[in-house]
């Protein structure tokens, strides 16, 4: 994806939150930049469900500065999580926040761009010294960025 004007190659795991790939998950999350943590705005027991990712994050992340991304998704179905609900979460957990609709697509496209754009602004997230990092950024791509619409671990959609 083309983020304000740099190219970003993403690898992305997603388990979905099934059960059966919990015993894998310890390992998506070493070395990884980032994590977008999903709720179903229609059903209220999805945002409790985070509470446990995080604790996973905490447990098996091998960057302590890893940016996060907490999606409320599903905003064309009838809403039963106040949006409010959900950015106190993300808030609390100082995590990125957005709102989204996979069905519409809404929301969908920000919600990666916001989150890679917050990796790339974040010292000693990506560099480093040894051969373990895999984002590269010169400083040509460091002058084309434009600031992030995120603020107060809030995204406007």
């Amino acid at each position: 994806m083309d983020v304000n004007g740099v190219k970003v190659k993403l690898g992305i795991w997603d388990t979905a939150g099934q059960e059966r790939y919990r015993t894998l998950t310890s390992s998506f999350y070493r070395d990884a930049h980032g994590a977008i943590l999903v709720y179903d705005i229609s059903e209220p027991k999805s945002l409790d469900k985070l509470k446990e990712w995080v604790e996973e994050l905490q447990v098996y992340s091998t960057k302590k500065n890893i940016v996060c991304l907490v999606v409320g998704n599903k905003i064309d179905k009838p809403r039963a999580v106040p949006r409010e609900k959900g950015q106190a979460f993300a808030q609390k957990h100082r995590m990125l926040f957005i709102e989204s609709s996979a069905k519409t697509q809404e929301g969908i496209s920000l919600a990666f761009e916001e989150l890679v754009q917050k990796i790339i602004e974040t010292p000693g997230l990506w560099e480093t010294s040894g051969p373990s990092s895999n984002i590269r950024i010169t400083n040509e791509e460091r002058r084309q960025q434009e600031a992030s619409s995120c603020y107060d671990y809030t995204c406007s959609i």
